[in-house]
């Protein structure tokens, strides 16, 4: 059964990556305890008895977008992983099924597509997503890779600069309107800009 289906990873779950005929020995999928069954191809129309089965319909050619199908298959195998073992496949088990196996590793071992590529293929060796994928994969990677932008270095845009302000000042607030508050407001305002003044008058 090696040559149809082979085991990638047992951690948290067993992963296992196949072709269309690993799904159709219902023994060996009992034996393995897979109950989660994930097809990425198109015009198979298989039903599993007693197995979550998902499908993803796609063509396997370079064009292709399958990385719009990343995450939703990534979160379908960590949800299969809750009931019991997980098998990808598409129709040969090279390429389609493949690169979902490798987007799961890129995301959740944090590895980037050539250790993915490598260590799925040190299981599979039969293993070769077309280029259209591998770009795709790469890509995926890459955002990954990228680690959070921190608060603190994110742009203010309500940052006060030195040529917009040479101090921050804040005039005292009167709610209540009268000639002394306005005359108040007035002098404080002078106040400020005389002192600005002799600052720039000291920096020359």
């Amino acid at each position: 059964m090696q040559q149809h289906c082979n085991l990638i990873l047992n951690d948290r779950g067993a992963l296992w990556l196949g072709d269309y005929e690993s799904t159709l020995n219902l023994e060996f999928l009992k034996s393995k305890g897979i109950r989660t069954i994930i097809t990425v191809a198109a015009g198979l129309n298989e039903k599993y008895e007693g197995i979550v089965h998902h499908k993803i319909e796609i063509l396997d050619i370079e064009l292709t977008n399958i990385s719009q199908y990343f995450q939703t298959a990534i979160d379908w195998i960590e949800r299969g992983f809750n009931i019991g073992g997980v098998l990808v496949h598409c129709m040969a088990g090279v390429s389609r099924s493949a690169a979902i196996v490798i987007a799961y590793l890129i995301e959740k071992k944090k590895m980037t597509y050539y250790q993915a590529f490598t260590f799925v293929k040190s299981k599979r060796p039969q293993i070769n997503p077309n280029k259209g994928f591998a770009n795709q994969l790469i890509q995926f990677a890459t955002r990954h890779s990228q680690p959070p932008i921190p608060k603190t270095s994110r742009p203010n845009h309500f940052e006060q600069t030195q040529d917009q302000f040479e101090n921050n000042f804040y005039a005292p607030v009167h709610r209540k309107g009268s000639a002394g508050a306005i005359q108040q407001n007035t002098n404080f305002y002078k106040s400020i800009t005389k002192s600005m003044s002799q600052s720039k008058n000291k920096n020359k």
